[in-house]
């Protein structure tokens, strides 16, 4: 007569072979969802970086224009006044030359008295005008380089940042794709094809995990 621990049916060894993969396949979907959650936040904080950095690029690219328009335009008046101080002289009014002379901004009268210094109307080898670069500078010129400078600066910057942002987006698409293969790797029936799921699940996870580590957080 047969024992009752005889008749218990032997445990089938692919359930058996099946118990391990389920809490690791849990382990790695657990941390495939955590890293998709981290890898959209990080595309977030990049794309948003990039948007202000492009932002920021635009007002220093208006105000380099606008200081660059202003300049030009000042430049025109200044250059109006000293064909005025000419055409008196050439009149032989002197009064009047002087009248537009005395209303010169400090940094024309100054680029004039260095123009008359040279003595053009009688030194050939003279600057043929005041507003020639060694003499004058256009107001704004300065600050408009600089802004330009910067604006160009932040749009490398916004240009690296959208990059980043790509390549974190990048990351989440394909830790989703773990969470898919992962997920699926338990409800094969034949060992084979659950083993190369979660095979696979694991390499693309391995590799997220080394793409992502190498950008910046």
């Amino acid at each position: 007569m047969k024992k009752p621990s005889d008749l218990q049916p032997v445990p089938d060894r692919e359930a058996q072979k099946k118990k391990w993969v389920e809490p690791v396949t849990a382990l790695l979907m657990a941390l495939a969802t955590l890293s998709t959650a981290w890898c959209s936040y990080q595309s977030a904080a990049w794309t948003r970086q990039s948007n202000r950095l492009m932002n920021e690029f635009n007002a220093l690219e208006r105000r380099a224009g606008l200081l660059s328009v202003q300049g030009t335009q000042q430049a025109t008046i200044h250059t109006a006044m000293f064909m005025e101080v000419l055409a008196a002289k050439q009149a032989g009014n002197e009064q009047l030359a002087n009248f537009y002379v005395e209303r010169f901004p400090p940094d024309v009268r100054k680029a004039y008295d260095a123009w008359l210094a040279q003595k053009p109307f009688e030194n050939p080898n003279a600057d043929p005008h005041p507003f020639v670069p060694n003499l004058y500078e256009t107001r704004g010129t300065r600050e408009a380089a600089e802004l330009t400078s910067k604006a160009a600066s932040n749009l490398e910057k916004a240009r690296s940042a959208g990059n980043v942002s790509g390549e974190y987006l990048a990351n989440t698409v394909l830790f989703a794709t773990v969470l898919f293969f992962a997920s699926a790797s338990g409800k094969f029936d034949q060992r084979r094809v659950r083993m190369i799921a979660f095979a696979f699940a694991a390499a693309v996870f391995a590799f997220v995990l080394v793409r992502a580590a190498m950008l910046p957080s």
